[in-house]
């Protein structure tokens, strides 16, 4: 379904080359959860936008369905990014002037009515259990782990092939993390493919393969 070859990526600082991921190279399979752990600053997140289409590598391919992505233009590019990849942002990047069902349906207002996009919205956040009470709410008046369930509604909504979490447990306590591990469960056993990082070791009991980001390279764990 995905496939990552050879990929790097480094940046260019005063002080010289600075080298974050080297010659990485992973099959996603459809249906399956991969877990990437690793450390503050390990290049989790960098890794992530590669392979989400926000961020090209210096070196190396990231096809979907044999889809090159950094051979689509760029406006090409965030189309396909937006039909095919859900992505759960660390920083959730809601808009604080909106109410919490709007956040979940302005990626897509410009593919489809707002009267079609609500109602969608509105099944999307009751099944990862956001109460209608919080709908017309603004995101400062959730909960932490209500923002993250939301931020999945949102990404979701699109019916994405690809479900990409950056550190979906972030800040949540133990029953909440567990609370919100069994929700990606649940779209996992739906055939849904989840690809998170986190820094939580415990986060990856549920998922199929476990990897570890660690000095520039992916080291197989499960």
């Amino acid at each position: 379904m995905i496939e990552i070859r050879n990929l790097s990526k480094s940046f260019t600082h005063s002080t010289g080359q600075i080298d974050i991921l080297h010659n990485i190279s992973l099959t996603i399979e459809k249906g399956q959860w991969y877990t990437i752990l690793g450390p503050s600053g390990a290049g989790k997140t960098i890794f992530l936008g590669c392979i989400a289409g926000l961020l090209p590598p210096t070196t190396g391919e990231v096809l979907y369905d044999d889809i090159e992505l950094y051979q689509l233009s760029d406006k090409a590019r965030g189309n396909y990014r937006r039909k095919h990849i859900g992505f759960v942002y660390q920083n959730f990047k809601f808009l604080p002037h909106y109410s919490i069902v709007d956040n979940v349906i302005l990626p897509f207002i410009h593919d489809e009515p707002k009267k079609t996009l609500y109602p969608k919205a509105i099944t999307l956040l009751e099944q990862v259990g956001i109460h209608p009470e919080l709908f017309e709410r603004f995101p400062e008046d959730l909960s932490s782990e209500e923002k993250h369930r939301v931020a999945i509604a949102r990404a979701l909504l699109g019916n994405p092939s690809i479900l990409i979490c950056d550190e979906p447990t972030g800040n949540l306590n133990a029953e909440s993390r567990n609370e919100l591990l069994n929700l990606l469960s649940f779209y996992r056993a739906q055939g849904q493919t989840i690809i998170m990082v986190t820094r939580d070791e415990e986060a990856a009991r549920l998922s199929d393969y476990t990897y570890k980001l660690i000095d520039k390279q992916l080291i197989k764990l499960k």
